[in-house]
């Protein structure tokens, strides 16, 4: 019997078909090795990083120093309006509430917008908008509302603090400076406390016997402040003053503002950034102009703050700089647990009863 012929052994390396490689071929697309895909994604991302890198630490620090104007719309913000497109004339309709709009020409003719948010007492005697000038001498409190930077009077968490104050039976006046809302002209530090010094004595021409309060919100805690010196000092001070996420001065604020943190390990920050806000003639240096205001403070601050950080709120100077013959200054811290940040403290329930504390104090002038 012949012997049986082994079956020749297949080689355990296969090749690519022709076949198959043809198919590859035809589907028109180019394969890469998985490494030359990685050092494409790693150039690209490097190249990312490096763009922005140039962008923030030389482009951005040298069109700032060379163009130190900017500064001034970055402080005060006054086009940047949200919501957008208000028709101010409706101001009954945007505040849910019966409120006045109407301008006054200052005497640096600048013509100013306001609103009249009338007490809760008068809210149900469906008084005709002229009338509500006359109702300031009803002995009730008049809050003169100083604005932070952005937006307007229509900003909807100021919207929200006008209702807070009206439900207690207040009157507030709320201003839009120069170059914000419907107001001419374009802000600047002298010029936003001249407005704001000529609304107050507008109001004390028209007080009567109503006591008569300022407050001002994160940027108009200096322009209040600054005001509240200079009324102060010229026998005019109003009853009390409350600031409500303040800072001590403007240069410490933009230093500690969230916006500065990328550009803060630059080693000429101050030069580049803080020097330009100088040249711009901005400071609302509070930790010094409350060394001389009279009346009774209060502020408020949240810990939870990122826009003005709690640690640069004014109480320390305004009790070491005041002597104590001056109205007290009381300090409510609210905790960060509440979320009530930057603009939120008006939701806080026992806002109400801080405030009439407040005013019993200022109205008895107890220290």
């Amino acid at each position: 019997m012949p012997p049986r012929q082994r079956s020749p052994q297949k080689n355990s390396k296969t090749k690519p078909s022709p076949k198959s490689n043809n198919l590859a071929n035809q589907s028109g697309e180019k394969s890469y090795p998985v490494w030359s895909i990685s050092k494409h994604v790693i150039l690209k991302l490097l190249k990312t990083v490096a763009t922005v890198t140039l962008v923030f630490y030389v482009v951005i620090p040298v069109f700032v120093k060379t163009n130190p104007w900017i500064q001034n719309k970055v402080i005060f913000l006054n086009h940047l309006r949200w919501p957008p497109f208000i028709d101010y004339s409706e101001a009954e309709i945007i505040v849910q509430w019966p409120t006045r709009n109407f301008h006054i020409t200052t005497d640096q003719n600048i013509k100013l917008g306001l609103w009249h948010i009338l007490p809760e007492s008068l809210r149900v005697l469906n008084l005709s908008p002229d009338s509500y000038e006359a109702q300031l001498t009803d002995s009730k409190p008049i809050i003169l509302y100083l604005h932070g930077n952005s937006g307007s009077r229509a900003g909807w968490h100021r919207v929200g603090l006008y209702k807070v104050l009206a439900k207690m039976d207040f009157h507030v006046i709320a201003v839009d400076y120069r170059g914000y809302g419907d107001s001419s002209g374009s802000p600047s530090e002298d010029g936003v406390v001249a407005d704001a010094l000529f609304v107050y004595r507008w109001l004390r021409e028209r007080q009567g016997r109503s006591p008569l309060y300022i407050w001002g919100h994160s940027l108009g805690t200096g322009v209040s402040t600054k005001l509240a010196r200079i009324i102060s000092r010229s026998g005019e001070a109003p009853d009390g003053v409350i600031l409500e996420s303040g800072f001590n001065n403007i240069l410490d604020a933009a230093k500690y503002h969230p916006l500065a943190s990328p550009f803060k390990m630059i080693p000429w920050f101050n030069w580049l950034f803080l020097d330009t806000i100088t040249a711009n003639d901005i400071h609302f240096q509070s930790d010094q102009s409350i060394a001389d205001v009279t009346p009774p403070l209060l502020m408020l601050h949240a810990e939870d703050d990122v826009i003005v950080p709690f640690h640069l709120g004014l109480y320390e100077a305004a009790v070491t700089s005041r002597p104590d013959s001056f109205g007290a200054a009381q300090f409510v811290p609210f905790n960060a647990s509440l979320g009530y940040g930057h603009k939120l403290i008006f939701m806080a329930p026992e806002l109400p009863d801080i405030i009439r504390k407040f005013m019993t104090r200022c109205e008895n002038k107890q220290n």
